[in-house]
């Protein structure tokens, strides 16, 4: 099918304002994206979501179920794993602010350390590659609105927990990378059960950003499913039982927080 590509800054990342006013919680942002795919007159469009970006899109789905044919989730934030909670909770320690206002100007190499963290062991990361990520952090009123996000982030991950107790069953691709060390894939099949018509590919060697570090092969999962989606008037395969739930590639083998 032809398929027209709109990619969204949401509020406080990419290229879209910093304002101390912004609301960054989940319901809030879901929200926001609804109105925007209302004015642009968009019936029914796939939404594709990473990390954040992904909860977003969940919450989406489940507040206005009319506005979204399908979903595409690239590690998603969801409210099934507690391994970020430590991360979290430091940072929103008076220790934990201070070094986030700091880590913008620390040392590339140190920053490095960091953003690598989120890639895994087949990334070909490089100074050049995570350019954007750093000066993202540097943008004026990133960090603040970063703060401001996690300061809402259990409450968020409550309310999605309960939306998510109504399963919805909206086609839904979630591409996961078995060496994700922020939203561990050990995590997965509960979301999964919660996603009545989900397939779940595993990636092996990617880490938390799967469309950069993968981004062709990740494009042809994204575009085959799609053709398969698509054209079909109806979803007619069972509940979790599609021929690539817990799929592995065989095309790769296992060798900062940042905006989304």
């Amino acid at each position: 099918p032809d398929l027209h590509v709109i990619a969204l800054d949401l509020p406080g990342a990419g290229q879209s304002e910093r304002r101390e006013d912004i609301d960054p919680s989940l319901a809030v942002t879901a929200g926001q994206v609804s109105r925007f795919l209302s004015e642009l007159n968009l019936h029914k469009p796939i939404v594709l979501g990473h990390s954040h970006g992904g909860a977003v899109a969940m919450s989406l789905a489940a507040h206005h179920r009319h506005a979204v044919h399908s979903l595409v989730l690239l590690a998603p934030a969801h409210p099934y794993f507690r391994e970020g909670d430590p991360l979290i909770r430091f940072y929103l320690s008076k220790p934990g602010q201070l070094f986030a206002h700091l880590m913008p100007w620390l040392p590339e190499w140190l920053q490095m350390i960091g953003l690598r963290r989120m890639a895994g062991p087949q990334s070909w990361d490089t100074p050049a590659r995570l350019k954007p990520y750093r000066d993202n952090l540097r943008t004026p009123g990133t960090i603040l609105h970063l703060l401001r996000l996690l300061q809402t982030w259990h409450n968020d991950m409550s309310g999605l927990r309960r939306s998510l107790k109504r399963p919805f069953a909206a086609p839904s691709l979630i591409l996961w990378g078995d060496c994700d060390r922020a939203v561990p894939i050990h995590s997965a099949p509960e979301l999964c059960n919660r996603l009545l018509h989900s397939e779940l590919i595993t990636i092996p060697g990617v880490g938390h950003r799967p469309a950069e570090e993968t981004p062709h092969l990740v494009a042809e999962y994204v575009h085959t499913w799609l053709q398969k989606e698509l054209p079909a008037p109806s979803i007619r395969y069972s509940a979790n039982v599609s021929p690539s739930h817990a799929r592995t590639t065989p095309l790769i083998t296992p060798s900062f927080e940042s905006g989304d």
